[in-house]
């Protein structure tokens, strides 16, 4: 399908933009009018003046987690435990057999889960509620029967007499596994992606398997994920070797390293690893969030030295005296600005005065010749980015106070982290120009109105190589 963009604004300037097998083949100033239009088979799109943009492309999110949250109780709109009790009490009603899965739930607002309290809610149904932070579950007694064995893993936190608390800690594949969990529906959300005008997202999820990999896999090529994808828990050769053949579907990041201080933080033991990813040309990209999991991370990088593509993901708590050493090895930081709204009234309240200074930076790593991306880690931030946007040149938190007001950036700046390559996204940004691949965003206002005030109410179309994925 041939496609004629007229009355566009591509840097500035109004333009037709032609789109043909999947590339833009011209690119014609309005006035010149040469641009042919007739014949069957061609498109025909009056932009009206709006921005033409390269599709964005989310840095690091986490597809399956995103659609298996929709597919169950989602309490992360909920903003008091009244109405977190009142959702689950509701969910769980005449619920026999079944297991119901909660998603979103943050102790902040929802105020502290126990057995107990869970326990009262849902009486005896299978609940398992997920942490906003993927990192635990929190599984009613009903849960815990179903898929406690002799030798469940260290994961099952226990009491001071070795009974279980209810509280999972990492252990997805194994809950997985136990509860038999129904493979999610990715349709939905790779239309409400491109409806956001996101082209292309990097999944983080480490250790994806081979399993879940062919998820994501079916859903690309049956379209139903129009998006571009990159895979970072998963081997080149499991791509190559997958889809009965069809290869291409998606390509291979950095190898997804994640570090926890609660099981402890070994800087040499990770240089090692570092290193054995880079002697076997792979980078890296180390999931840190506290202060010590970002020296660690940031003191192994020093110890192994760079590659091109090593990426620190989050870097949530980032002391200033690392910049030197992520500037001059190149690293990029794929920093959270959504938590600043979605958290920040919260770290206001329990986060230490040092830490809150050096929180979820960005215009000073900037400063420091740090090359930033952007990622939104959904489902435990929005996936919009209109309003990641909106959050890292406003820092505003959803009460309404500035957090970290000398880490603002311009609304320009911060698109530009969507629209870096995807295996470079500290790079330089992708633009319109001829031979480029159609992928690619229409807004229905110039660039400067929409960035005035940037919702996702001003994305009007999303093609994805030329192909009409949104309208």
């Amino acid at each position: 399908m041939r496609t004629v963009i007229t009355n566009a604004e591509v840097d500035g300037r109004v333009v037709t933009v032609v789109l043909d097998d999947g590339v833009i083949v011209e690119i014609t100033d309005a006035s010149n009018g040469s641009v042919s239009v007739d014949g069957d088979g061609v498109a025909l799109v009056d932009a009206s003046g709006g921005a033409l943009l390269p599709g964005l492309h989310d840095h690091h999110v986490h597809l399956l987690a995103m659609a298996a949250r929709r597919g169950g109780v989602d309490v992360d709109s909920l903003s008091s435990p009244a109405a977190f009790d009142d959702a689950l009490r509701e969910a769980t009603r005449e619920i026999e057999s079944r297991w119901v899965r909660v998603g979103g739930f943050d102790e902040h607002r929802h105020g502290s889960l126990d057995l107990e309290r869970l326990d009262g809610l849902v009486g005896a149904a299978k609940v398992r509620v997920q942490h906003r932070s993927g990192l635990a579950w929190m599984l009613s007694s009903a849960g815990l029967d179903a898929v406690l064995e002799d030798d469940s893993p260290a994961g099952v936190e226990r009491d001071a007499n070795g009974q279980p608390t209810g509280r999972l800690l990492r252990l997805d594949g194994w809950l997985a596994e136990r509860i038999g969990v129904e493979a999610p529906l990715l349709g939905s959300l790779g239309a409400e992606l491109a409806a956001l005008g996101v082209t292309g997202v990097t999944d983080a999820t480490p250790n994806l398997g081979i399993g879940r990999m062919e998820l994501l896999r079916d859903a690309v090529l049956d379209g139903s994920l129009p998006q571009r994808i990159v895979l970072l828990g998963v081997e080149a050769s499991d791509i190559e070797g997958s889809a009965n053949g069809a290869g291409g579907w998606a390509e291979v990041g950095p190898a997804k390293i994640v570090i926890d201080e609660v099981t402890g933080l070994h800087p040499d033991a990770l240089a090692e690893v570092i290193a054995a990813h880079h002697e076997r040309g792979r980078s890296v990209a180390i999931h840190a969030v506290s202060r010590a999991e970002t020296v660690t991370a940031v003191t192994a990088f020093a110890i192994a030295g760079t590659r091109f593509g090593d990426r620190l993901e989050h870097g949530s708590v980032l002391p200033r005296d690392l910049d030197p050493i992520l500037a001059d090895g190149g690293v990029t930081v794929i920093v959270q600005p959504g938590l600043v709204y979605e958290r920040g009234d919260h770290y206001f309240d329990a986060v230490d005065a040092d830490d809150r200074d050096v929180l979820h930076r960005a215009a000073s790593l900037l400063g420091s010749g740090i090359a930033v991306a952007v990622g939104t880690d959904a489902p435990v931030t929005s996936v919009d980015p209109w309003a990641t946007i909106a959050a890292a040149s406003q820092r505003l938190t959803r009460g309404g106070r500035r957090l970290g007001e000398v880490e603002r950036v311009d609304p320009r700046t911060a698109l530009g982290w969507y629209l870096t390559d995807p295996l470079d996204p500290g790079g330089p940004e992708r633009r319109v120009r001829v031979g480029a691949c159609a992928d690619l965003c229409l807004l229905d206002a110039p660039l400067a109105q929409v960035l005035a005030n940037p919702t996702a109410e001003h994305v009007r179309m999303t093609w994805v190589g030329g192909r009409l994925v949104h309208s």
